[in-house]
């Protein structure tokens, strides 16, 4: 009698499939691959038949034995820790029954063992399974085969263009030799190998060259914790192609600059990374750190907002950040489209308030501090040695003792402690202490990229929007005030806990600013 999952497990894979951004065909070749990669599976080879209607991606991984394969049909199933790996619980195979019509898996796994099964969603409460006979699919001593059996032509699975694009998209690092030479080859070793219908996958060799290849650095380490490049975003045919009017190719990468981890791209464009070049549809390139799989969500797709994980996750910000600069810098990109319309020293005043109004609520805010830290100017004997961030703004000092992360073969892959310095300790009345500044800064911009937004926070800067009606508004009443310390709050809000009502806080802010405001005046 076959085995059956006995939960509504269609409404399950529905609310699983809805949390990706990518279409389901994608992201069930995604975790697929991704948990393959999680059980060290260095080749896969990808089997595309039309004619039969049925794909089947074998890896030479860890595999399974019959009982895990028993309880891969278990949707809640996982051997996996929060914050480990890139796959889902091995969502690619039951994501599958959504589009299949059977999903066949079989799987070789240590010490001789070996097991099949095949399973189908018969209907909303009705996904049976049983096991069937093992086939020699698999010809690796280990590994794991799941084949997709369709009852029609129309999917893009049965495209093998579209699986071959696909897996350059989802995982560009892995296709890359340079970003295997940088990073990658820390994780693994010989490299990670696909090929469709017996076809190598590989970049174009149009995408081998490099315009800035750049490394990601923690302080003073003596290895690298990333690596990543920027190009152009629309490659230029050669000169014959420009002669006979073809049309320009473009990169595989989306525009802007795209974050992987462990070889998987995570998210594309420039907000992540709180940095904008002056023309950010033509530039495109990517940045693999593996220490960022921890910090990912439980479907892999992004980032994890509690502060805890928002800690790690701007403090590996901050170190791109450091290394993507002077790229930009250097390509003549980095910067807004028009100066600020305010002289900054009529601004210091209001950042000097606002400054003692969020110390006076970062307590409660702990998820803030990347933001607002401080960091110490060095001055004096005796003083501990740090790795001090060059560029400015720069906000927080990395502890070359107490910031080391977790390594493997050398690369940082998950962190560990996290020492900001803040507050007013260590101040000497005879100035040979150190002395500490906020890296928040205010600014006045004319959004041109962002016409609709009141204001942005890029690297430490909240950047007031001056072409929004509101600001033109508050300048006719003489609200500049009130309206900069608004959007402020507005903005900083972006980085709160999940959990913590925005409304609270910017009341507490107004609240604080007030009070501090009036005590000024006191004096």
């Amino acid at each position: 009698m076959a085995n059956e999952t006995r939960v509504n497990l269609k409404h399950l894979l529905e609310d699983i499939r809805d949390s990706y951004s990518a279409p389901v065909e994608e992201v069930i070749l995604i975790e697929l691959v991704a948990n393959a990669l999680d059980s060290k599976a260095t080749c896969f080879d990808v089997t595309v038949d039309p004619i039969e209607r049925y794909i089947r991606v074998t890896d030479n991984g860890g595999g399974m034995k019959r009982a895990s394969l028993r309880e891969y049909h278990n949707i809640a199933a996982s051997t996996k820790a929060r914050g480990a790996g890139i796959g889902f619980a091995g969502i690619g195979a039951k994501l599958s029954l959504l589009v299949a019509e059977k999903v066949v898996t079989e799987s070789k796994g240590g010490g001789g063992a070996r097991a099949a099964t095949e399973w189908c969603l018969a209907g909303p409460y009705r996904a049976p399974w049983k096991f069937v006979p093992f086939t020699e699919t698999i010809k690796s001593p280990r590994g794991t085969s799941v084949a997709l059996y369709f009852a029609s032509e129309a999917t893009p699975l049965l495209d093998a263009h579209f699986v071959r694009e696909a897996l350059i998209k989802h995982f560009y690092p892995l296709f890359h030799e340079r970003l295997h030479q940088d990073i990658l080859h820390y994780i693994y070793k010989k490299g990670v190998q696909f090929t469709v219908n017996g076809e190598l996958v590989v970049v174009p060799e149009r995408e081998e060259r490099i315009d800035y290849a750049f490394e990601v650095r923690l302080g003073k380490a003596r290895r690298p914790i990333g690596a990543g490049f920027l190009s152009t975003n629309v490659l230029a045919p050669g000169w014959l192609g420009k002669l006979v009017g073809a049309s320009t190719e473009e990169h595989h990468l989306s525009g802007g600059l795209s974050i992987a981890t462990y070889g998987k791209v995570v998210k594309g464009g420039w907000e992540w990374l709180g940095v904008a070049p002056k023309n950010r549809e033509a530039l495109c390139g990517i940045v693999e750190v593996p220490a960022m799989a921890e910090l990912l969500t439980t479907n892999k797709s992004d980032f994890l907002t509690d502060a805890l994980h928002l800690r790690k996750f701007y403090k590996l910000r901050r170190a791109i950040q450091q290394a993507v600069i002077p790229i930009l810098k250097e390509m003549g990109q980095y910067g807004n489209d028009s100066p600020g319309t305010s002289p900054s020293k009529n601004m210091r005043p209001l950042s000097r308030t606002l400054e003692a109004a969020l110390e006076r609520v970062a307590d409660d805010f702990p998820e803030l501090a990347p933001l607002l830290a401080t960091h110490r100017q060095k001055g004096g004997k005796g003083e501990s040695t740090k790795d001090w961030a060059e560029d400015e703004g720069a906000i927080t000092a990395i502890d070359a003792d107490t910031d080391r992360g977790k390594k493997r073969d050398g690369i940082v892959t998950e962190l560990e402690g996290e020492k900001v310095e803040q507050g007013n300790k260590g101040v000497k009345k005879d100035g040979k202490g150190t002395r500490k500044r906020s890296g928040l800064t205010l600014e006045l911009h004319d959004l041109h990229d962002s016409p609709g937004l009141l204001g942005v926070v890029r690297e430490e800067t909240v950047m007031v929007n001056t072409l929004h009606p509101a600001w033109k508004k508050a300048l006719a009443t003489k609200q500049e005030e009130y309206h900069i310390v608004l959007v402020t709050a507005l903005s900083l809000s972006e980085y709160l806990d999940p959990e913590k009502n925005p409304q609270v806080f910017l009341e507490r802010l107004l609240l604080s600013w007030s009070e501090v405001g009036e005590q000024k005046t006191l004096l």
